[in-house]
């Protein structure tokens, strides 16, 4: 989930920057620390969009920097457990699908697709299920239900996020669609 923030931080301005607009000096400081930053209880900071307030500058004895409090508004990211999500397939490997939600991909197993079979197409980069001909393949937009979380603060990359569309109102959109039409499509007929 997207959300601003009014956040605290320590920023360190270099001696080479001292000529430069105070505001301006803080605020590349604060993209540079605390942008595409990963932290377990805030989330990662997306963006940093301005700074409120910037304190008393202090100095360090065999530094030449000055060091700022600054509060600042940034947008984060925090996954949440059980939260719907909606994202693209980005990545189709045999054992699910990788979908983008914000700055991270999760994996939906391919036993959290469906509740039918679901075998990979190796040729076509799909997968697939035998019975009602459904298939999930890369650029394909879907929702489903965050089921696991493990974020990684040293090794962003490393973060987990597991996901499940064998729910009713998740799944392939193009399948809530077509099964939304086809409950229409009934209602109009009684």
């Amino acid at each position: 989930m997207y959300k601003k923030m009014k956040l605290e931080g320590i920023v360190r301005i270099p001696p080479g920057q001292m000529g430069d607009p105070l505001e301006d000096a803080v605020e590349m400081a604060l993209r540079n620390k605390y942008e595409a930053r990963v932290d377990k209880t805030l989330g990662t900071v997306v963006a940093v969009l301005g700074v409120d307030d910037i304190g008393e500058g202090r100095i360090l004895a065999g530094d030449g920097a000055v060091y700022y409090d600054a509060t600042f508004d940034a947008i984060v990211f925090k996954p949440e457990m059980q939260e719907i999500v909606e994202g693209e397939v980005v990545e189709i490997v045999k054992f699910g699908a990788f979908i983008g939600i914000g700055p991270f991909d999760g994996l939906l197993h391919v036993s959290q697709i469906t509740n039918e079979y679901i075998s990979y197409d190796e040729k076509n980069s799909r997968l697939a299920s035998k019975d009602s001909n459904k298939s999930l393949g890369e650029g394909d937009r879907v929702r489903a239900r965050i089921i696991a979380i493990s974020l990684n603060e040293k090794e962003p990359r490393e973060s987990k996020i597991g996901l499940t569309m064998r729910q009713t109102g998740l799944g392939k959109i193009e399948w809530l669609e077509a099964a939304r039409r086809k409950e229409e499509a009934e209602v109009e007929a009684r």
